[in-house]
């Protein structure tokens, strides 16, 4: 009987180490004060992985302020992404709310998915 819980406790602590060290760190949020967009998006997700990459590959986080916000494991932005797409009734968010979405604070404008937000983009 004590081999048996002997094997069970050591699975149990090798199952644990294993969580432990399998689990993803968090995503860091890129947040600047009075940004002229604000992009949510998500952890895995390609189309906002298309996105971050369009601003990176042409450096525009160096020429206009950019903020990325996680929303899939922060639910403190996904709440802000929640109420931000109430500002945009052009936006249908009767089926949710997808990702990537951008957002133009100086103009209260919304961007849904990721060529309108590439799109945007390229003409700054």
């Amino acid at each position: 009987m004590k081999k048996v819980i002997t094997i069970i406790i050591v699975i149990a602590l090798f199952y644990g180490l294993f969580q432990l060290l399998s689990k993803k760190p968090s995503p860091v949020d890129i947040v600047i004060s009075n940004p002229d967009l604000v992009i949510y998006w998500g952890q895995g997700c390609p189309h906002c992985e298309k996105v971050k990459e369009y601003i990176t590959t042409n450096k525009l986080d160096q020429k206009i302020k950019i903020s990325l916000k996680e929303v899939y494991s922060n639910k403190t932005n996904q709440q802000e992404l929640e109420t931000t797409a109430k500002k945009c009734p052009e936006i249908d968010t009767s089926q949710g709310i997808g990702v990537p979405f951008g957002y133009i604070p100086s103009i209260n404008k919304c961007l849904s998915g990721d060529q309108p937000i590439i799109d945007w983009l390229a003409a700054k």
